[in-house]
Formats: C-alpha cells, sequence, structure tokens
C-alpha cells in the first residue's frame, strides 16, 4: 500500500513545535555535547602520543564531533527555523547528524586498528569511551530524527512532551498562587536608567514589596552600610552603570561582612552574556533580561527571598546553639571547641570545688506532690538566682545534681585564693534561700586541691570535673550546718588569717576522720 502523501498545509501548531524541539533537545543535546568533549579529550592527548598522523585524524574527529554538537544546538535554537511538519528538513538533519557521527566510529575504529602499538594503547581508553558515545548518538538519531510519512506525527514520546507543555500553564497558575502567598520584602533597585528602575519598581510595589531606588553604586553602598536604615532583603543590579559598574557594585557586596549574606539579581539587556555569567561565578543568586516579565521578576523575587529566609532562619537557630553551648561550657571550653573541633581532658592543680543542697527538700517535694509544676518552678527561680550570684563571683557552674548545685573556681582561669572565692560566694547562695519565697536552708561544702576536667558524652554531653577533691567537697557538704559554709581543714588553711571557725571531726564517707570548719564570722576584710 502506497504511503499517504503528506497534506497541503503542515499541521504542526507552536505547541507541536516546541514539543519537538523540547524532545529533541532532552534526546540529543547532552549525548552530542558529551561526545565532543570525549573528542576534544582525545585529540589533545593524540597531539602529544609521538604520531602525526593519529594527532591528525584525532583532529578531524573532534572536527566532526563538534560540528555535529553545533547542528544539534541550531536546530534546538529558540529562532529555528526547521519545521517539524516537513519530513525533507528532518531527513535532511538526520543524513547530516548521522554522518558526522559514523565518521567519528569510523575514525576512531582506524585509530584502534591503523595506530602505532604505543600510540593505541595510550589512547585505547579515549578511542574507546569516544566510540561508544558517537554509537550511541547514532542510536538517538535513528530514534529522535525520524518522521512518520503515513501518520505525519511525532513520535510518541514527543506526544508526551506536547501533553506536558499543554498542562503547564496551569501549573504554572498554582505555583504562581503559591508565589503569592510568600511574604514581601523590602528590594533595593540599583539601576543608573530612570525608565528603568520605574518600570521595576512599579512591578515590584504591584506585588507587595517595598521598593527602594538608587541611580548608581556609590549610592548603594551608602544606602546598605547606613545604620539607621532599615535592612534590605534583596538587592536588583544592573550590570552596564557608568562609573562603578554591577560587577563592581557585586564584587564589593561580597567582600563586605555587613552585607555579603544579601542576595543579589542581576538585569541585564544582552541576556546570557560573559559579564552576566561572571556574575553568577561570583555570588549573584541569579539574572534577569530586558525588558523584565513581571510573572518571571515575581518569581524569581520569591524565589531568592524563600532562600535567603532560609537562611536567616538557620543563622537564628546557629546562634542559639552557640549560646547554649557558651551557657554550657566555660569560656575558655568554648574558645578551646571553636578553635580546635575538641575538648582535651586537663588537670588543674589549685582548684576550689562547691557543693550545695537544698536541706529537706525531698521531704518538702513529697508535701507538694499533687503540685509537681509549682515545686519545680520555686526550683527553677532558685538556680536562676543561684546561677546570677556565682556568676557576680566569677565562680563557674558546673552543673546542677536534682536540688544540689555545683560550682568551682579558679577554672579554668587560676584564682589567687579560690578557697576565699568559694566562701564569698557561699555566703551569698545561703542569703539568696533565705530570701527565696520557699524559705529553704542550704548546706554549703568547699574544698579545694587538684581535680581532672573533660567532657564526656556523644549525644548528652557535659563539661564535669572529677578526682578526689570534687569527692571531699561534697563529704564536707554533707556534713555540713543548714546556714553555714562548711570548709575543708585544707580549705580552711587559705582563708584562716582572715575569718573565725569552728572545728569538728566528722567520719565521711570513703575518707575517714577529718576535720571540717563551720565559717562563724570575719576576721579581717
Amino acid at each position: 500500500m502506497p504511503p499517504t502523501p503528506p497534506p497541503s498545509e503542515p499541521p504542526a501548531d507552536g505547541l507541536s513545535r516546541r514539543a519537538w524541539v523540547a524532545y529533541f533537545r532532552q534526546e540529543l543535546t547532552a549525548p552530542a555535547s558529551a561526545l565532543a568533549e570525549y573528542a576534544r579529550e582525545l585529540a589533545a592527548k593524540a597531539a602529544t602520543a609521538g604520531d602525526p598522523e593519529t594527532a591528525r585524524e584525532a583532529d578531524r574527529i573532534h572536527d566532526r564531533a563538534a560540528h555535529l554538537r553545533t547542528a544539534v544546538q541550531k536546530l534546538t535554537a529558540p529562532d529555528a527555523r526547521t519545521d517539524p511538519a516537513d519530513p525533507n528538513q528532518w531527513r535532511a538533519a538526520r543524513h547530516d547528524l548521522r554522518a558526522a557521527a559514523a565518521y567519528v566510529v569510523m575514525a576512531c575504529d582506524d585509530i584502534a586498528e591503523g595506530a602505532p602499538a604505543p600510540v593505541a594503547a595510550a589512547l585505547a581508553e579515549d578511542v574507546a569511551r569516544t566510540m561508544a558515545a558517537a554509537r550511541r548518538v547514532i542510536e538517538l538519531i535513528e530514534a529522535v530524527v525520524r518522521f512518520n510519512l503515513t501518520a505525519h506525527a511525532p513520535p510518541p514520546q514527543a506526544e508526551a512532551v506536547r501533553d506536558m507543555l499543554a498542562r503547564l500553564p496551569g501549573e504554572v497558575a498554582r505555583t504562581g498562587a503559591r508565589t503569592d502567598a510568600a511574604a514581601p520584602g523590602r528590594v533595593l533597585v540599583v539601576d543608573d536608567n530612570e525608565f528603568g528602575r520605574d518600570l521595576i519598581a512599579r512591578a515590584l510595589a504591584q506585588q507587595g514589596h517595598e521598593v527602594e531606588v538608587v541611580p548608581g553604586g556609590p549610592e548603594a553602598q551608602h544606602r546598605l552600610t547606613d545604620p539607621n536604615r532599615p535592612p534590605v532583603d534583596l538587592i536588583l543590579l544592573d550590570v552596564m552603570m557608568p562609573g562603578m559598574t554591577g560587577p563592581e557594585l557585586l564584587r564589593w557586596l561580597k567582600t563586605d561582612a555587613r552585607v555579603w549574606h544579601l542576595p543579589v539579581i542581576m538585569i541585564s539587556a544582552l541576556g546570557e552574556d560573559d559579564s552576566v555569567l561572571a556574575c553568577i561565578a561570583a555570588g549573584a543568586e541569579d539574572y534577569l533580561t530586558r525588558p523584565v516579565r513581571p510573572e518571571l521578576l515575581r518569581a524569581r523575587i520569591a524565589g531568592c527571598l524563600e532562600k535567603k529566609r532560609l537562611r536567616d532562619r538557620e543563622s537564628e537557630y546557629q546562634a542559639r546553639i552557640a549560646g547554649l553551648v557558651r551557657a554550657i561550657f566555660p569560656p575558655a571550653v568554648v574558645a578551646e571547641w571553636e578553635r580546635t573541633g575538641t575538648i582535651r581532658p586537663r588537670r588543674h592543680e589549685r582548684v576550689g570545688v562547691l557543693f550545695l543542697d537544698i536541706v529537706g527538700f525531698t521531704e518538702l517535694s513529697e508535701r507538694y506532690q499533687d503540685k509537681p509544676e509549682h515545686m519545680v518552678r520555686l526550683l527553677q527561680q532558685q538556680i536562676e538566682t543561684f546561677e546570677a550570684t556565682v556568676a557576680r563571683h566569677g565562680v563557674q557552674k558546673i552543673k546542677t545534681i536534682g536540688d544540689g548545685f555545683l560550682g568551682v573556681a579558679g577554672l579554668p582561669e587560676a584564682d589567687p585564693n579560690p578557697a576565699l572565692t568559694l566562701l564569698r560566694c557561699g555566703l551569698d547562695l545561703i542569703a539568696d534561700a533565705t530570701g527565696h519565697p520557699a524559705g529553704w536552708q542550704v548546706r554549703v561544702g568547699v574544698h579545694v586541691g587538684p581535680v581532672v576536667t573533660g567532657v564526656l558524652g556523644k549525644v548528652q554531653f557535659s563539661f564535669d570535673v572529677w578526682g578526689h577533691t570534687v569527692n571531699m567537697a561534697n563529704r564536707v557538704e554533707g556534713h555540713g550546718v543548714p546556714g553555714r559554709v562548711t570548709l575543708s581543714d585544707d580549705a580552711w588553711r587559705c582563708v584562716a588569717g582572715l575569718a573565725a571557725g569552728e572545728p569538728r571531726e566528722v567520719v565521711a564517707r570513703g575518707i575517714g576522720v577529718t576535720t571540717v570548719w563551720d565559717f562563724s564570722r570575719w576576721t579581717l576584710e
């Protein structure tokens, strides 16, 4: 049965052509570009392989592969004149592309078979890769660049692309609705062209953004560094400006710590020229081509603002984490962590250790067992007061243990008399408890000696202190008198000339008989 003659009028509408071009570009552009790149690498290596004839053949392979890539790019360019409904055009395109790819296959085979053995061996991997890419391109040409004369229709894959393109307006509309809901921002437009500034400013204002305009780079620098002006969320920057050009202002923006984080969208009348591409490489978020379409402006602005807000939230989160770390660890430990990423265990020879415990807290908790939140709230208020007091005395809080409190003096910076520091701090802690609405009484124990510091844990880690000094301070507190600061014999010797105390002998668990001193009054100040 003879083929059906072509219709007198091409059936392809604009959508069909777009589908053809999109499908063609999707299937062939990347493989053709890869083939050209492989051929370029083959030619470069062949030039140093030591055989002139092989080098010339490799250059011819590169020329044909580059020609094939250029032909594919021309066929898929927005202004291409190829008609998807004209079988003669596509038959000619198929012949041209296939001939170029077939030459590459043949020439690669000649090098593999005919080049001197050392040269063939040196080029074997590049030849095989280039030949495989060319064969793959031939397969794609047979599958993609063909025309059905009986049905006069594109292949099924292109029809699928056509259906997708037909659905795009609805998808864009839905995306636009979601973009409209994005929070507006403050946008700075930097453009020397008065009319260009006005058009963009009007479009942005209609989209709900707060807009500021400046005519050039120096004015933008002044605006962005003025501490009395509200911060900017986004910058629209013209590429071509007299004096300070757009790229020059962008370089300043990305090197100034005050404004480097601000997203920048370049505006160019030249499309994807080298200056715009250089700006993208230098840190610009995106670019727009004049005349700027309002819907494209809306989408680009919304995308950049959303990314900036995500970065802002991440920065705020990191700042909160840093604040939490500084609240948990001593400043010197935080500095070591930030500098090295680790915290090494250390031994400190002369550190004062203070233990505090609320007297009768367990019995009090049982009395309020039907109101646990009330008890926790009271304890939270008390601990916050303790934290303020130890900070005022330069004492480092280590942790709370239930209703107990552990602090140290002389860590990590040395203290000339850590026992005296903790005695004064302990007296203020007792006053804090007495003045609290709960009216708690506390015991405070102090000892001085060597300790080891470090961080334990992987998920819920904490900075801590260990050693006999810590155990001794705990035992002294356990044998203390409510409302008094009790010191070990070693700690008392550090303050004996300044204070009066009452000695007692106690039997401490794990230590045996030891002398403790209950502070009674100051003898010297």
